[in-house]
Order: structure tokens, then sequence, then C-alpha cells
């Protein structure tokens, strides 16, 4: 499945080099085991549009290269593993946690980190 994430360039240039990082901390933030987010390119969009999400990270953070939508192709066998009862596929958003994909996500992510694109946003 085709997943997409707004954020800024550097952001997105350390998941693909690194992976996603659950404990990511923003610069000021607090660091947190939140899981990590994306989108079915296909929406539906309930929580907000990806580009405007990048937008506002690229407004808050202005050092960071600007808006930008990372679009990765997940092995759907893993993206299934992401649904839940709070986090049905359905709405759009799908939330890689703890025994919920993120580990699934993490081993397939060198594969799918060859083929990741990042799209600027105007």
């Amino acid at each position: 499945m085709i997943l997409i994430h707004g954020t800024t360039r550097r952001r997105a240039e350390q998941i693909i080099d690194l992976g996603p990082d659950p404990r990511y901390r923003e610069p000021g933030g607090q660091g947190l085991d939140d899981g990590f987010s994306m989108y079915l390119e296909s929406g539906p969009f309930h929580f907000g549009m990806p580009d405007e999400y990048a937008r506002g990270k690229a407004r808050e953070f202005p050092d960071e290269g600007g808006a930008v939508i990372l679009v990765v192709e997940v092995p759907d066998e893993v993206v299934q593993r992401s649904a839940t009862e709070w986090f049905p596929l359905s709405q759009g958003l799908v939330q890689f946690d703890p025994g919920a994909g993120l580990e699934e996500l993490a081993a397939v992510w060198p594969e799918v980190a060859r083929t990741a694109q990042i799209r600027s946003v105007t």
C-alpha cells in the first residue's frame, strides 16, 4: 500500500535513512513513545490533510528544508497489522504502534526505504 507522511525535508530524509522513530522528539519538545503515523495515499483524511500538516511543521521549524510529503510503499500485510479497533484503516490513518505493526514496519524498512520518495509541498 502507498502511505504518505507530511513533515519537513530534514525529517523525511532522517526517516528514510534511519526508519521511523516512535520516540522522536521535536526540538524543545518532550520525547514520547507514540508510535508512528502515516496516511493511506487515497485517504480519507479525517485528521487533516498531510500537506497542511507538512506546511505547519515547516513554519514551526523553518531551518528544516521546507514542507514535504514522504511517500513509501509498505507491504499490505504490515499495514494490516497496524489496524486496531481504535485505528481502523477505513479512517485513512495508519498508526504503527508497539504490538500493532511497528515492529513489522521496522523489519521491512530497509526494503521500503529503497523506493521511498520525497515530494515537495508548495
